[in-house]
């Protein structure tokens, strides 16, 4: 629950929460400088709130330079919120958007990196109790996107499903919904990391095979079959250099050449296995990660008095014994390291002499005026098996992409197979689910508008193709082309998921805010829906609903719509603003 938001600088009258319903209102003035009641701080009053959980769109909004007064003053901002009984306080600096400051009641505010607060925050607000039910990546700035909605985010979102930042594919997407719903995610998130995978190795071989025939001119199957004429020709040339004729008095130097051609191809191997397996060796060094443990104590400390020294005692036995491996490892790779600098020594020491005698050879070889020839047939046959092995090397490469890929098609068709089996099991968390939707509709729309179309729904579809998911959420309200059902689809989505997690007690966040979502809904179905949840709130007694309105959407003045809420709205206020210069959030105008 929220609590409290407050600025020790004086930025903005202290706020203080309500369970239940909370409602931010925007009232006209009778003031000659009122300039209307767009801008006089209710979605600013939802984006300090975003700011304080560290929100990046709420940053990045007052990074802007119409509120450059705020780092220029260097304002604060302090969020007293309550997590399972246990009171948290989180102050964020604007000038200063790398530092913030951390405390649990009653203890005093420490410092934390950013990155370390959103892990924490994370830990607090989504801690993990279910391991089927997982969402990874950046995991609090995501999902606390779905309860911290502003006016602008809510304008432009369409889908009920799409909520948050930025572009997310359509796994993605469903894998963050799955976790909201509290169905299971985690073969979902597996999906879409092997799809990740199988779509990079197509891209691969497709960039692999796009080259080779721009180099060659042919396709990789025109290749293969290229392939057995190229090592037959090697195979001549090679004959003929054996079976070439030389003068009686050249026939010992050229005997000596091939030999020391031989040596030098067998040297050049030597030289390159060792250095490779020496680099392999290099390269298997490692060092224990720095880790910093009373930093961890701090943190887990944080949560449990006890588990942070438990978690640093542990880290502690791991690391000492990974060092005890890894010296023992060290021993026996700087003893294999030695020798393979012996053979790389010995192949170059060799290499060099071998060269030497070459050039002799081939200079006595020039003299007798026959070198021309023989030049011309070793650089033939150099160039035919350079071509071979690039060439081959390509296709081997692309044969092996190909063999993985299909391996990778394997895993995605098990998945899916386990995707539809995990929905199917699920079948009566579904149906609470759109016995909910439904109750939801019911209480939002009068009875004279047909609603027996309207669904919320998992559909399972065993057919779909490799890079589409087994399953998809479909949502449907009647004349959902019309603005305000498409507005209410949202509203109806949204408190679904919020009310599931708050009937199942679940450990997530307990408050939702909507700011600007009943735009161009009628104040019918606004005050049915305001009845609902003040309902639902009497009924369960476990969480905060905060939402914004203008005078010109909700008139808490007028006797007829207090006879449409069966409750006094005017003492669910936490804030009022007005259109004029010192009824504003901040005070001021922009």
């Amino acid at each position: 629950m929220l609590l409290r938001l407050y600025s020790d600088t004086n930025l903005f009258d202290a706020i203080s929460f309500r369970n239940g319903m909370n409602i931010v209102f925007g009232k006209y003035s009778s003031k000659k400088e009122a300039q209307g009641i767009n801008g006089i701080g209710k979605s600013s009053l939802i984006r300090l709130i975003d700011f304080a959980l560290i929100g990046r769109k709420a940053e990045r909004l007052f990074n802007r330079e119409k509120y450059h007064f705020l780092r220029k003053e260097k304002h604060s901002l302090t969020l007293e919120f309550q997590v399972q009984q246990e009171k948290y306080a989180i102050k964020r600096f604007f000038s200063d958007l790398m530092k913030v400051q951390f405390r649990t009641h009653p203890d005093k505010f420490q410092d934390y990196e950013k990155r370390e607060m959103q892990t924490l925050l994370e830990n607090i607000f989504f801690p993990v109790t279910n391991t089927s039910v997982v969402f990874e990546g950046r995991r609090f700035g995501t999902i606390m996107e779905f309860f911290i909605k502003d006016d602008l985010e809510n304008q432009k979102r369409i889908d009920p499903l799409s909520f948050v930042s930025y572009p997310a594919k359509t796994s993605e997407k469903t894998a963050l919904n799955f976790y909201l719903l509290n169905l299971p995610t985690k073969n979902i998130i597996d999906y879409n990391s092997v799809l990740q995978s199988y779509e990079r190795k197509q891209k691969t071989i497709k960039e692999l095979t796009d080259k080779f025939e721009a180099n060659t001119n042919k396709d990789i199957n025109q290749f293969r079959t290229e392939k057995i004429r190229i090592e037959n020709r090697i195979q001549i040339i090679e004959e003929s250099l054996k079976d070439y004729n030389f003068l009686k008095t050249q026939t010992d130097i050229e005997n000596r050449l091939t030999e020391v051609t031989h040596q030098i191809s067998r040297e050049s191997m030597i030289y390159n296995s060792a250095s490779r397996k020496l680099k392999n060796l290099q390269d298997s060094y490692c060092n224990v990660s720095n880790i910093d443990l009373d930093r961890i104590q701090n943190i887990y400390n944080d949560a449990s008095k006890t588990f942070g020294d438990f978690v640093k005692k542990s880290l502690e036995e791991i690391i000492e014994f990974k060092d005890l491996l890894l010296n023992n490892r060290r021993k026996y790779l700087l003893s294999e390291e030695k020798k393979y600098e012996e053979k790389i020594n010995s192949a170059l020491n060799k290499l060099k002499s071998l060269e030497k005698e070459r050039s002799r050879l081939f200079l006595i070889l020039r003299e007798r005026g026959v070198l021309d020839k023989i030049e011309s047939v070793y650089e033939e046959l150099i160039k035919e098996k350079a071509s071979l092995i690039e060439y081959s090397s390509v296709v081997k490469q692309i044969d092996e992409l190909e063999t993985s890929l299909a391996e990778t098609n394997i895993e995605i068709s098990e998945l899916k197979r386990d995707i539809i089996n995990e929905v199917l099991k699920v079948e009566n968390d579904l149906n609470e689910l759109r016995w909910l939707f439904q109750e939801i509709l019911a209480n939002s729309i009068y009875l004279d508008e047909k609603f027996e179309n309207s669904y919320f729904n998992v559909k399972v579809n065993s057919s779909a193709k490799t890079n589409q998911l087994p399953v998809k959420i479909s949502i449907q309200i009647p004349k959902a082309d019309a603005l305000g059902q498409e507005r209410l689809k949202i509203v109806a989505y949204d408190l679904m998921v919020f009310l599931k997690s708050r009937i199942e007690n679940r450990k997530i966040t307990d408050f939702l805010i909507h700011d600007g979502i009943f735009h161009a809904i009628s104040q019918r179905t606004t005050c049915s829906i305001l009845n609902y949840m003040n309902s639902k709130y009497s009924e369960l007694q476990n969480f905060q609903y905060i939402v914004t309105f203008n005078e010109d959407e909700i008139d808490i003045l007028d006797n007829d719509m207090h006879q449409k809420l069966d409750f006094d709205i005017t003492e669910c206020i936490i804030a009022k603003f007005y259109d004029a210069e010192d009824g504003t959030l901040f005070n001021r105008f922009f």
